[in-house]
């Protein structure tokens, strides 16, 4: 049976979650379907899992490799997938078991090369569904402007405005579509990784169908990306927001999507900050005062700031705004330090 859809499942250190995140898939309706596991170099049990979960199925596969992130894992799944849709799922997370099955229909039925779906929360607090404002089917001249833009960053930082988040797992891709384009993950990339992949696949794809379902269920969990310490954090974001400039440029659309882009600069800014004031950080208050002089010393960040309308951004982030300008990296510090762990407290990814 050949496989209409290849699910791409890269695996490091998931071994508590393996067992719940390969039967959404092995369960799902659409039976036409290979599951690529890639064992990433996991130092934890996850091989063996893996293992075990492949001699019940025969749709999967199991590559084991030396560690080499993300990104080449997906890569290897890419060169392995047969489907002529790929679809990726992290090892961590589970989805509905009629996803692919619906996902191929909305795809099919617009005649289009990629379909996004929206997702589901999973906190310990519960499930919190997130919406795309988006539907239907988006043609190329609105591509750029409904989808790829709102990828990039929110239109402003006025209360109530929201983006989509860039990440290939709510995708359903045309495997012709990544080979014609030769579109891959980025292995130098540690962050932003999938937005880069999301935000080239969007621009040279002719259509996007919108699938209103939340099929995707991504949980927020300790050790979760979103909720750790990320050592190296801005040079890295800067590191992936130069890449996705290089793209934006190379296309054509660097002009059109520039001021997306400067919201995109603060608020890599704003999440650097809330990673120096991370609990986990081990660094000396000093040092971590020193990366935030750093961070808010950034010459593209401040001309950004500059043209900032302060009057029409909400308190809070007006408050941090206005001491990025300031250059207040102590108060900072200490805003920072309080919002994390009000943000703990209240269990939010």
């Amino acid at each position: 049976m050949k496989p209409r859809v290849s699910i791409i499942v890269p695996v490091y250190n998931a071994a508590p979650y393996l067992n719940q995140c390969v039967s959404s898939l092995t369960n799902q309706t659409l039976k036409e379907i290979e599951i690529i596991l890639i064992n990433d170099g996991s130092t934890d049990d996850s091989l063996a899992v893996c293992a075990a979960l492949a001699a019940t199925d025969d749709r999967i596969r199991l590559i084991d490799k030396p560690n080499g992130g993300v990104s080449e894992a997906r890569n290897d799944g890419l060169r392995a997938a047969t489907g002529a849709y790929v679809g990726f799922v992290d090892p961590d997370d589970w989805v509905d078991t009629d996803m692919y099955e619906r996902m191929l229909a909305t795809l099919t039925a617009a005649q289009a090369e990629i379909c996004l779906c929206n997702y589901v929360k999973e906190t310990k607090e519960g499930t919190v569904p997130v919406l795309v404002k988006q539907s239907g089917t988006i043609e190329k001249e609105a591509i750029l402007g409904d989808i790829v833009a709102n990828v990039i960053a929110k239109p402003s930082f006025r209360s109530g405005e929201t983006d989509i988040m860039g990440s290939v797992c709510r995708l359903l891709i045309s495997r012709e579509l990544l080979e014609r384009e030769n579109i891959w993950f980025d292995k130098e990339v540690a962050f932003m990784e999938d937005l880069l992949v999301c935000v080239e696949a969007f621009l040279k794809c002719a259509r996007i169908a919108i699938d209103s379902g939340a099929y995707y269920h991504y949980r927020v969990h300790d050790s979760s990306t979103v909720m750790a310490y990320k050592p190296k954090f801005y040079q890295r974001q800067k590191q992936a927001f130069a890449k996705l400039q290089e793209l934006l440029v190379r296309e054509g659309e660097a002009a059109a999507l520039a001021p997306r882009m400067a919201n995109r600069c603060i608020i890599i800014a704003l999440l650097a900050l809330a990673n120096e004031a991370h609990k986990d950080n081990p660094m000396p208050f000093r040092e971590k005062i020193r990366n935030i002089d750093k961070i808010v010393a950034d010459e593209e960040l401040s001309a950004t700031l500059e043209k900032i309308e302060l009057d029409t951004v909400e308190s809070r982030k007006k408050l941090e705004l206005n001491l990025m300008k300031k250059k207040a990296s102590v108060a900072l510090y200490l805003y920072y330090t309080v919002f994390n762990k009000l943000k703990a407290a209240l269990g939010k990814g």
